[in-house]
């Protein structure tokens, strides 16, 4: 597929070098291909790709950096199309990643991209619900975008013993998820510590939380 000059302006103009173009297109351009055989974004046009994918990944990255967490191993937790985990590997060649889907024509997919990109030595692709994963596939944090609350995403890795940090991609109703969470049966077990709002286009705001799970016997600190 020949490059997109919107998409690659819209590239440099966030910061990133040539390379980092060339392989942030090569993915939009197998995620295009894919979508014409099963759905994994409405978000088609250059410019809506790059605000609801590529800044959410950078955004995260930034994030990742603030925290010291870019050389921790990650769970892209129902990654789909890729992002974040895949599309953030390809840009950034210190990370690590680990994606998980539990549907099987997606995770055909991811593995498919992940080899076209070369990226089979720092990528790995599970198929299957976490919650039944073996515990030694998986990593301390665990990121996720857009694939339920977090009262449904901490029901599914409450049994699973490895991770310890949970980053969470949101939007505006942040705040009343949270709330909801804290009136849960799992209310003990996250406390949220740092939060990075940004903005996407001009009056699109959103949020990437991180949350420490509470060793299990502890008390939990007070929400904020």
């Amino acid at each position: 597929m020949p490059s997109d000059a919107e998409f690659r302006e819209l590239l440099m103009g966030a910061g990133l070098r040539a390379e980092q173009c060339e392989l942030a297109e090569r993915f939009r351009a197998e995620v295009l291909l894919e979508n014409e055989r099963q759905n994994l974004t409405r978000l088609l046009l250059p410019a809506d790709f790059f605000w609801g994918h590529v800044v959410d990944v950078l955004e995260l990255r930034q994030f990742r950096e603030s925290l010291g967490l870019t050389g921790t191993k990650a769970v892209d937790l129902g990654t789909g199309a890729g992002v974040p985990g895949l599309l953030s590997a390809a840009l950034f060649p210190d990370e690590q990643w680990i994606l998980v889907d539990s549907e099987v024509r997606k995770a055909e997919y991811l593995q498919r991209t992940v080899d076209l990109l070369g990226l089979s030595s720092r990528v790995r692709v599970l198929h299957g619900r976490i919650e039944r994963l073996p515990a030694n596939e998986l990593g301390p944090l665990v990121i996720s975008r857009a694939v339920g609350t977090v009262e449904k995403i901490y029901s599914w890795l409450d049994e699973c013993s490895t991770w310890n940090k949970l980053m969470l991609l949101k939007g505006p109703k942040w705040p009343v998820e949270w709330a909801e969470f804290c009136q849960s049966r799992w209310r003990k077990c996250l406390t949220q510590q740092h939060r990075h709002e940004y903005s996407v286009g001009e009056d699109i705001r959103r949020v990437i939380i991180q949350l420490d799970r509470v060793p299990r016997g502890t008390s939990k600190m007070t929400p904020h």
